[in-house]
């Protein structure tokens, strides 16, 4: 069962877990930007269901789960495709300056 908490927005979100949003993004191998890492967070901490193409394919449509896996493999989060430095610079941009990726993390 889920706590009931407040509800936030997706930047006030970005702004309070950057870490985790960044690993978020890691874990999706850069397809999630950041605002759709933090949404996805965000998602998972008031216990709706998320839509994006990889939480509905791989995970059922529960944030939760990727939620888990990012936080649990973040040590892992290293290279090419899942790098978390990269991926937490994109959150700093994004949270600094408001420029983020349209599509595709890494592009």
């Amino acid at each position: 069962m889920y706590k009931k908490i407040k509800e936030t927005s997706v930047r006030e979100t970005m702004e309070k877990y950057p870490r985790i949003t960044a690993h978020i993004i890691a874990e999706s191998l850069g397809y999630a930007t950041p605002s759709c890492a933090a949404r996805i967070l965000k998602d998972a901490r008031e216990g709706r269901e998320n839509y994006c193409e990889w939480i509905y394919s791989c995970y059922d449509k529960d944030p939760l789960g990727a939620v888990r896996d990012s936080i649990k493999r973040r040590h892992f989060h290293k290279g090419f495709m899942s790098d978390y430095r990269r991926a937490k610079a994109l959150v700093k941009q994004a949270i600094d300056e408001g420029i983020e990726p349209l599509f595709g993390s890494w592009f």
